[in-house]
């Protein structure tokens, strides 16, 4: 293992105070934290039945919050870290593609982090998909091939 050595002004020159010792126990204490809290899924759903269906199949997974359009998503992305964004596409107030849009000015990052579903056929939601390599599930799809990409997302340390 490299050591890692980032000097402190608060603990040079101090007797007995090893500035390396110090931040190796605050990053394994940082990567503690990160394995062991439950993961974040934000569900953005019209769909009330649906949403309230994915909320129970990742219950166990970890803490799962629902928002009712892209308006309230982007509300809560705005407090609150997500490891996984499940969204519709075609929503009342504010769609998927406009949430994903304001979301980028928030968290750039966040493409990584969502996975859109919708039974949308239109071209321009296809070329949104592809423009951007997001993940899409088409409606209807199976639980099992939801799960599938969400848990890949959650395993993904890349994000």
């Amino acid at each position: 293992m490299n050591a890692l050595k980032v000097e402190h002004e608060n603990t040079e020159g101090i007797e007995g105070i090893d500035p390396v010792t110090i931040d190796r126990q605050c990053i394994n204490s940082f990567q503690g934290l990160t394995k062991d809290r439950k993961k974040r899924i934000l569900i953005i759903e019209d769909n009330r039945n649906l949403a309230e269906l994915m909320s129970m199949i990742f219950e166990d997974d970890g803490h799962v919050e629902i928002a009712d359009n892209g308006s309230i998503g982007l509300s809560k992305v705005s407090k609150t870290y997500f490891d996984v964004i499940i969204s519709d596409i075609e929503m009342p107030v504010m769609n998927g593609i406009e949430f994903f849009y304001q979301a980028l000015k928030i968290y750039p990052g966040i493409g990584g982090k969502i996975v859109f579903c919708s039974g949308s056929s239109k071209e321009a939601h296809h070329r949104f998909i592809h423009k951007y390599c997001l993940r899409y599930l088409p409606k209807p799809y199976g639980i099992e091939e939801l799960r599938g990409i969400v848990y890949d997302i959650m395993n993904d340390i890349s994000q």
